[in-house]
């Protein structure tokens, strides 16, 4: 058996059997931890919008220009991931905030740029919904103010007992090799 072989067969070989072991990690892990968004509502004045229709009005006045959900949008203005924890789930505080602005720190009056009342309760359900993502801990410091300083959100420490699964995963691939190279070697000495 030649060199090429031997290297070949040690990196196949895990590989091949880390991809059920990946699969099966990513199922444990993510599956199923999303909320539906047509099950998550806020009610104003008797009716009720979901989060599909506040993404809706969320993009409709392009919230994202500025804010951004998970990371993904601008980056002038707080990421609004956890908003809807940090108003302590206040719906009124919430939409009324949108609606009024704070001038001072950059925040426009959405009600001078055509938002409604409704509208805004409608962005307060997708906030719901994007509060209630698996986001694994991510924004884990909340996001910078304008002013400089953290918001209320506080870290999250690593937990060494919740990191398992990655170093299963590394022992694993690691004995596989050893595995494979134990083996070569004991062909070897048998040709001998």
């Amino acid at each position: 058996m030649n060199n090429l072989r031997l290297i070949i067969i040690g990196l196949l070989v895990p590989s091949i059997l880390m991809i059920p072991y990946s699969i099966l990690t990513f199922y444990t892990d993510f599956a199923n931890k999303n909320p539906d968004p047509f099950q998550i509502t806020v009610s104003f004045k008797n009716k009720s919008y979901d989060a599909v229709e506040g993404k809706k009005a969320f993009e409709q006045y392009q919230c994202m220009d500025c804010h951004a959900i998970v990371g993904n949008g601008g980056y002038f203005a707080p990421d609004l991931t956890n908003v809807y924890k940090r108003t302590a789930g206040n719906d009124a505080l919430l939409a009324n905030f949108m609606l009024l602005g704070v001038v001072s720190k950059g925040m426009p009056p959405m009600k001078d740029r055509g938002m409604n009342e409704e509208d805004s309760y409608r962005v307060v359900a997708f906030l719901k919904y994007a509060n209630m993502l698996d986001t694994n801990g991510w924004p884990n410091s909340g996001s910078w103010d304008r002013d400089g300083s953290l918001d209320a959100a506080s870290p999250e420490k690593l937990n060494p007992r919740n990191m398992w699964q990655a170093v299963t995963g590394i022992l694993f691939f690691n004995l596989m090799i050893f595995a494979v190279i134990i083996a070569y070697e004991r062909e070897k000495e048998a040709k001998v």
